[in-house]
């Protein structure tokens, strides 16, 4: 119960992007730049999005604002290769003892490459470090792929959500993972 409270209390008096430390990161030979998401990133981000759902933009830019600027407290990274290429990102939010996976997208000629997992190694560091107890997320049930990669990352499904995805009324696998709690 004291846990359930703590981690209310630090959704409504500390919500905020966490703070966070651009870093290098060394990927199959590559280098790429860790860092933020800023307002400047949106349009690239959506260009990505495009990119990876078949010409469809699940996330508006009203969407990306309201997530990146929320109160609720939350974490917005991307991978950014050398020509400054907006690789893959991921957002996550806050939300009592869970920090919920909010979107996840890698490019796809940067797939396959380990970069999914960096993005979601780190949002599991932000959980760990706000005490949460669970990471979780929704993927759609036809994408077997990113199952896949949430299974192999020690996630497990939950249960189905009917009708999730607005767009076109797919069912959502609602998936968890447990964390260690310090």
């Amino acid at each position: 119960m004291l846990k359930k409270f703590s981690g209310l209390v630090k959704t409504v008096l500390y919500g905020r992007q966490a703070p966070f430390s651009e870093k290098s990161i060394g990927l199959q030979g590559e280098e790429y730049l860790m860092r933020k998401i800023g307002d400047r990133d949106i349009k690239e981000l959506i260009a990505l999005e495009r990119d990876v759902y078949f010409g469809e933009t699940p996330w508006t830019k009203s969407a990306f604002l309201s997530e990146i600027h929320s109160p609720i407290p939350h974490l917005y990274i991307c991978i950014v290769t050398k020509q400054a290429e907006i690789a893959g990102f991921i957002g996550s939010r806050l939300i009592g003892n869970d920090t919920h996976i909010t979107n996840i997208a890698v490019g796809t000629a940067f797939q396959n490459r380990g970069i999914g997992k960096l993005l979601i190694d780190e949002v599991e560091n932000f959980a760990i470090m706000n005490d949460c107890a669970t990471l979780s997320l929704e993927v759609r049930l036809s994408n077997t792929d990113a199952q896949r990669l949430y299974r192999r990352l020690g996630f497990s499904a939950r249960n189905i959500q009917k009708n999730y995805y607005t767009e076109d009324n797919e069912d959502a696998l609602d998936m968890i993972k447990h964390l260690e709690v310090r």
